[in-house]
């Protein structure tokens, strides 16, 4: 682009990285906790489901860092280091690219909480009301042009339908590995 005034010419370049060919993949904070309390980060699972680098990239928003490292913690009994030791691990091993929140994502936030109070009502189920972390998160896949979302919450899911994303449940027996692992955490904090 070039700015004239008075004379003066001043060149800026503006430009952002497109990845053509590329399928990008946003984990959400459930699917990321979930690789690293079951799989410890690994990325095997996800290349046995055929999620090869490149073509597939791997994003996850910001906000997702306090959340995971949170319900790692106190749902999981990670250690405050072994929840961030995972957590750093998860995006090294899977070249996780982060999404951070910047003021024009009030628009698509906007959008994300209309269509969630449209599934509340299609479905009559309050329980399907998503978090203000939630909204913000999707907001940020929204535009960054995420093709595929992956996550285990029904909520979160459904409002991505809505909005005519493509979404990755999350595996069954994923979850179900994961409740056991619940399970097996809180009896051991019991005893």
């Amino acid at each position: 682009m070039v700015l004239k005034k008075k004379g003066i010419e001043i060149y800026t370049m503006r430009s952002m990285a497109t990845f053509k060919g590329f399928i990008k993949n946003g984990l959400d904070s459930s699917t990321m906790i979930n690789i690293i309390a079951v799989f410890d980060s690994e990325f095997e699972e996800f290349k046995n489901l055929g999620y090869e680098f490149p073509p597939n990239l791997f994003f996850y928003h910001d906000i997702s860092w306090t959340e995971t490292i949170g319900v790692l913690i106190n749902e999981h009994n990670f250690t405050k280091e072994e929840a961030k030791e995972g957590l750093n691990k998860l995006i090294k091993k899977f070249n996780l690219q982060k999404i951070t929140r910047f003021d024009s994502d009030e628009y698509f936030e906007e959008i994300v909480e209309k269509a969630n109070k449209r599934v509340v009502d299609k479905f009559k189920n309050t329980r399907l009301e998503i978090g203000d972390n939630d909204i913000i998160i999707i907001a940020g896949f929204m535009r960054e042009k995420i093709n595929f979302i992956h996550s285990g919450d029904e909520e979160f899911l459904k409002t991505c339908e809505e909005l005519g994303l493509h979404i990755v449940p999350m595996l069954e027996r994923d979850m179900k590995k994961e409740q056991e692992i619940k399970k097996y955490m809180k009896k051991r904090k019991n005893q």
